[in-house]
């Protein structure tokens, strides 16, 4: 199976230093409690009245005051600690008390922004920047990092590299967040070779650290380099074998290899750690299927569907379990839907052909064999050069033009489409890039762009013969 598909959001969570926590009002104590207390309270009431009324006020109101301190700092940390596991929305609703209970803190309002920024809530985000600004001009250096990392999730990343790394050469305490950063923006563009320039350096920086061998676990399989992705995910689960994220993805590269022998131990430890996780029912099913048992495998997969309706393995497991048991029809749908949702995979469409033949439909058989060959071909032509823009890294418009139309065809628009993009970018007058952005713009009925860009090459074209 080819793995030319962005990682999903919730895939891979995002590990956050934790900050230094607030700077603590001051607690006021109540004196000793127990029945003396009480028996000298009710003395002193009948004594002086009116004074002690107000002394017990002063006394419950500094309890209470003591308890919001409590519980402003357990808020505080379950912030901190939910970010720490990319769980960025709950971090916002623990926050809430603390900016409450410290509005003048700056480091309360910088991890507000560090949460809605993870949240993609970049006018948030500003908004507690700047507060924090005026609430502390000494933390510009810090709220200087955080505008950067927001500009870097914009799509600013060659912009702001050289000024992040230039935190990572000072030793900055968060040079591992920087480099996180950093290293998902280029993933999300499949720019596998500053991606791993920046998870080799995480890495140095931070070795014990499980994400950046679970990160670059995942580029490894992109490059066609198995036992290499291997090596990494078990590396990450060696250091964090409480994480279910390296594991799952551990366990099934195992299966896409049908080594059930070696995916059992890990999906014991999974059905432990989180039984009712549907990504663990689909690998527990895959796995069923692959050992033969159908019967069982069904109500799993079935069940994991429900969760995951968009992902491409359960979709095809659940076609092969169909036409195993002679339902074709129900066979063909799931094939169609595991190819909608990504069209880059090969095993899919030839399954898809399986089925058509099947029932009878050579027809039907023999385009989509054809389609299936087509598109192979052109993700292993895409999967070439983005090795090789890997390995060497090019300024040559005509190697991102080409990867950028091989992805096309191959129905990764998003990819395509900044493959291209970045071709004129080194020549805005590359005309094969310009043909295919445009010729892309029409197929989506965009023809003001696409008139625009035929434009463009038009001027191209005049230049050229000059």
């Amino acid at each position: 199976m080819l793995h030319h598909v962005a990682p999903r959001p919730g895939d891979l969570p995002p590990t956050v230093p934790r900050p230094p926590e607030p700077s603590a009002p001051r607690r006021v104590v109540p004196p000793a409690r127990g029945a003396g207390w009480l028996r000298r309270l009710g003395s002193a009431i009948r004594r002086r009245p009116r004074r002690t009324a107000l002394a017990v006020t002063v006394l419950v109101l500094a309890a209470a005051g003591g308890g919001l301190y409590a519980y402003g700092l357990h808020e505080w940390r379950a912030a901190q600690d939910a970010l720490k596991e990319g769980r960025a929305a709950d971090a916002q609703t623990d926050l809430r008390p603390c900016l409450l209970l410290w509005p003048n803190s700056a480091r309360v309002h910088l991890l507000a922004a560090r949460a809605a920024r993870l949240q993609r809530d970049f006018a948030g985000a500003e908004n507690h920047l700047n507060e924090g600004l005026k609430l502390d001009p000494q933390a510009k250096a810090d709220i200087q990092l955080e505008f950067l990392l927001m500009r870097v999730q914009g799509g600013e990343e060659d912009d702001v590299a050289p000024d992040l790394l230039a935190y990572v050469d000072q030793k900055h305490p968060d040079s591992a967040l920087i480099l996180e950063t950093l290293a998902r923006a280029y993933l999300l563009k499949l720019r596998y070779g500053p991606a791993l320039g920046a998870l080799n350096r995480w890495i140095k920086e931070a070795p014990d650290a499980a994400q950046p061998y679970q990160l670059r676990g995942w580029v490894m399989e992109r490059l066609d380099s198995s036992d290499a992705a291997f090596k990494d995910y078990q590396r990450a689960v060696e250091l964090d074998p409480d994480h279910i994220g390296p594991r799952l993805q551990l366990t099934e590269l195992y299966l896409d290899r049908a080594n059930t022998t070696e995916a059992l131990p890990h999906l014991n430890i999974l059905r432990k750690q989180a039984p009712d996780l549907p990504a663990v029912q689909q690998l527990l099913g895959r796995c069923l299927f692959l050992q033969g048992h159908g019967d069982q495998a069904r109500p799993l997969l079935e069940a994991a569907v429900q969760k995951m309706p968009d992902d491409p393995p359960l979709l095809l497991t659940r076609a092969k379990l169909d036409l195993q048991d002679g339902r074709a029809a129900q066979a063909e749908e799931w094939a169609r839907r595991a190819l909608k949702a990504d069209p880059t995979d090969a095993e899919a469409r030839y399954t898809l052909v399986s089925i058509l033949r099947y029932q009878g439909r050579e027809d039907e058989a023999t385009a989509a064999l054809e389609q299936y060959t087509k598109d192979a071909a052109s993700l292993r032509l895409a999967e070439k050069a983005l090795k090789e823009e890997t390995s060497h890294p090019t300024d040559d418009p005509a190697v991102y033009a080409q990867i950028g139309s091989l992805f096309l065809r191959g129905g990764q628009d998003q990819i395509g489409e900044y493959y291209l993009q970045k071709a004129l970018e080194l020549d805005p007058n590359h005309q094969p890039a310009l043909q295919a952005l445009a010729d892309f713009y029409e197929g989506k009925g965009d023809r003001e762009t696409a008139d625009a860009l035929r434009g463009r090459l038009t001027e191209a074209e005049k230049e050229a013969r000059r």
